[in-house]
């Protein structure tokens, strides 16, 4: 292996580097799509400029790369930037920034990986937390995610944003671009899949599209050589359609979100519906809380789900509460805890699923007047007088969970609400977003928050789905059942209904008696006796 021209040279890089791939490791100049080759040629002379230095000459400095989700998107920037690092003789400063922690760690993953497989790498390149470095020239990859506080006083020599359609403001991505031009010799490249026209990133792609200083490279659809039809049409059948085009086929979608289609959203709506002040007969009741303190607003809402023979599991809008913050003011958390105790003896609620982000120490507080917490372990409760509130941690289990019970429910015809602009407005804007674990449901932020009440309606699902799967067991007296509606009866009724019956069947045993030949009284007799016999069923 000739490392001197590996590292003059990221296509003899490409050549020598192994891969892993659904065959074992191969390597990537055998099995690299001819998309691939084209892109990573189109920018080779820009990252030999960033390694090398002014004297080296290149066509573009600056790449925005577009392809759908599966298309080797954080893999090509990992191995770009292996290249830059392995290839240093200098000392380099790169910048990888992704949307969250999340993204951030597939970016350094997919480092991770190529080390793992090829030893001749990993004996000059090593990973850390959220670092890669190589241990001879000190030359650097620090990768931060969209939420760090800023990234202004950098000087990269080259720099690599994954996925920015996710990242959910534009602050790092103006700090990024403007501490790239600090650098004339500085790299760029950008990879992402498909995103929202509403959001800053179109304008942002258009600008670029239309540069000629920029590479922009597109692909239109899945075209991988890995990817099969079985796997899209399995994609297709689980993803809702606009999501599916969105991640897929690589269009850009028009509205604020692309998680349930407007017409899935208004078809919910109805206008005989009105908020519920109280718990109905043939409903029980769940909500969610979305607990914000200085910068966002809190959000409660509270969900009926249908218990009946018929129409079970549907699952009706009961009542919904915003708090805002006031500039310079932040929400009292007392009327939050006020409330949510007056909420529960009016609806008698079953669960209340709450993010622990903000809400712990609320969560704790309730606790001591009787309202306990069953801590992270969503199927153990510990048994209250008044109420459970069910912390559920932002782990990617729990949020494929919420966003499937939502996006089904919707899709199932399942969902009964009553008009409500404000969650009217945040269903509209919520968002599909592929992660390692599947996806999730988000919302974008904008001057009234990210979506607050949103946010506690989709914790609010996945307690409403969970109750909703539980159908209700009758034993005994099938008197004792639901009418045919649903609704229950009260003790008194069933007790007048069951008195009726036994006064009826005696009537009809005593005219039986009078009219039976003397032989035949005996199992008359009898069957009188089991009928007075004493019962506890009330």
């Amino acid at each position: 292996m000739d490392l001197k021209n590996i590292q003059a040279d990221p296509s003899a890089f490409r050549q020598a580097l192994m891969i892993d791939t659904d065959q074992g490791p191969r390597p990537l100049g055998e099995v690299a799509d001819p998309w691939q080759r084209t892109d990573f040629e189109a920018l080779d002379a820009g990252w030999k400029r960033a390694v090398v230095g002014a004297k080296s000459k290149a066509t573009f400095s600056r790449g925005w790369l577009e392809r759908p989700r599966g298309h080797s998107k954080s893999a090509d920037l990992g191995i770009m930037a292996a290249w830059a690092l392995f290839a240093s003789r200098r000392r380099l400063s790169g910048i990888g920034a992704a949307g969250d922690q999340d993204q951030a760690r597939l970016l350094r993953d997919a480092i991770g990986k190529l080390l793992l497989i090829n030893p001749w790498l990993a004996s000059v390149l090593e990973v850390q937390s959220y670092r890669v470095l190589n241990t001879r020239t000190q030359s650097s990859l620090e990768i931060i995610s969209s939420d760090a506080p800023t990234a202004y006083g950098l000087t990269p020599d080259f720099l690599i944003c994954d996925e920015v359609v996710h990242w959910r403001k534009r602050d790092l991505w103006d700090s990024l671009i403007s501490s790239a031009a600090k650098r004339s010799t500085c790299m760029v490249c950008v990879i992402t899949n498909a995103g929202i026209q509403d959001d800053w990133t179109w304008k942002a792609r258009e600008i670029i599209r239309k540069d000629a200083g920029w590479y922009f490279s597109r692909l239109e659809g899945p075209v991988a050589s890995w990817i099969t039809p079985e796997a899209l049409a399995e994609q297709e059948r689980l993803l809702p359609s606009i999501a599916y085009r969105r991640l897929w086929l690589n269009e850009w979608t028009q509205g604020g979100g692309d998680a349930l289609t407007t017409e899935t959203i208004s078809q919910a709506f109805h206008d005989y519906l009105r908020p519920q002040t109280s718990a109905q007969a043939g409903f029980e009741y769940c909500a969610g809380l979305d607990l914000g303190v200085s910068r966002d607003a809190s959000a409660v809402c509270v969900l009926g789900v249908h218990r009946g023979r018929t129409d079970h599991g549907r699952i009706r809008l009961a009542s919904t509460k915003i708090w805002r913050a006031t500039k310079g003011h932040k929400i009292n958390l007392q009327l939050i805890e006020d409330y949510l105790v007056d909420l529960n003896s009016r609806f008698d609620l079953k669960s209340l699923n709450f993010d622990p982000w903000q809400a712990s120490f609320m969560a704790q507080r309730l606790g001591a007047t009787g309202l306990a917490v069953p801590q992270k372990n969503m199927q153990k409760y510990w048994m209250t007088e008044r109420i459970r509130m069910v912390e559920i941690a932002q782990t990617g289990q729990n949020l494929q969970k919420m966003a499937t019970a939502t996006i089904e429910a919707f899709n199932d015809a399942r969902v009964e609400l009553y008009e409500n602009a404000d969650l009217r407005r945040d269903l509209n804007r919520l968002r599909v977003e592929e992660r390692s674990y599947g996806f999730r449901l988000v919302s974008p932020r904008d001057e009234l928050g990210h979506g607050d009440l949103g946010s506690a309606f989709t914790l609010a699902m996945l307690a409403a789905s969970e109750l909703a799967s539980k159908k209700k067991i009758y034993i005994g007296d099938p008197r004792c059942r639901p009418d045919e509606d649903g609704v229950e009866k009260t003790r008194y009724e069933v007790m007048h209904q069951v008195y009726e019956a036994q006064r009826a069947a005696e009537m009809e045993l005593h005219q039986r008696f009078a009219t039976a030949d003397p032989f035949d009284q005996e199992p008359l007799i009898n069957a009188m006796r089991d009928m007075f016999r004493p019962t506890d069923r009330f």
